[in-house]
């Protein structure tokens, strides 16, 4: 199936983009759904598949909270180790990258400057994007250890542009999930959604692509391609963005 390229670009001359990572740069949701039912099912719970719903983009405290819920009489910490150590056995499996995923991040390359700012594990997220190879595009990788707060706080996107050194009223996010869309909102960046789940609601997002595939990277401004010169009013709604976030 081919992706049809559609006009996704910044209101503005970004000057850093930051990704997610599971379920948007890596194609690791159906891992994680597997690590998760080898957790509960080797706690004497039966599976319910909705729980993927409700652990999507969650850190993973966040996570073993919520997935010790549904199995009930359980201590949260167990369940979080657990879940490491089976999702350490599905990544050791090997991953790929979603569609689209690898030609957005090289076409960026080179032109902005990259992070990536994930609720996973340091392990984790190194394993993913070696597995996919990505692991040498980024400048910068926030994982879960690195913030005191993890998504749907702000903490991660905004550590990750400090690590940037850009002004995160002039960075954009991809995120694949509603708590991510939170975070990266909160942080103040712009936000492109792209939904792991079919069906997903990103409403909070500034706009929303079915895959990775339909964004031509070329189409974005940088200091090469000044966005300014044939629409003023983007000047405007700049100097808005880094006003908003000032306050």
């Amino acid at each position: 199936m081919t992706c049809q390229l559609v006009a996704v670009s910044p209101p503005f001359c970004p000057a850093g983009v930051v990704f997610d990572l599971d379920g948007l740069l890596i194609d690791s949701e159906d891992a994680w759904g597997r690590a998760e039912r080898r957790v509960v099912t080797d706690l004497g719970r039966p599976w319910d598949p909705a729980v993927r719903t409700v652990l999507l983009g969650k850190g993973p405290q966040d996570a073993a909270l919520a997935l010790a819920a549904h199995i009930g009489a359980v201590d949260p910490a167990e369940v979080e180790d657990r879940l490491l150590a089976a999702a350490l056995t599905e990544f050791g499996g090997g991953l790929v990258a979603r569609p689209g995923a690898r030609a957005l991040v090289e076409g960026l390359a080179g032109r902005l400057p990259l992070a990536v700012a994930t609720n996973s594990r340091r392990v984790l997220a190194e394993m993913a994007l070696r597995s996919a190879g990505m692991a040498d595009a980024f400048a910068a990788v926030v994982c879960a250890e690195d913030v005191a707060a993890p998504k749907p706080a702000p903490d991660p996107y905004r550590t990750a542009c400090v690590r940037l050194g850009v002004d995160p009223a002039l960075c954009v996010a991809l995120e694949d999930s509603p708590v991510g869309v939170v975070s990266a909102k909160a942080a103040g960046l712009w936000v492109v959604g792209c939904p792991s789940f079919a069906g997903e609601k990103l409403a909070r997002a500034d706009v929303v692509v079915a895959s990775l595939a339909e964004i031509d990277p070329s189409t974005w401004p940088d200091e090469t391609h000044d966005p300014w010169d044939a629409d003023p009013s983007i000047l405007k709604t700049t100097a808005q963005r880094r006003d908003t976030t000032d306050r």
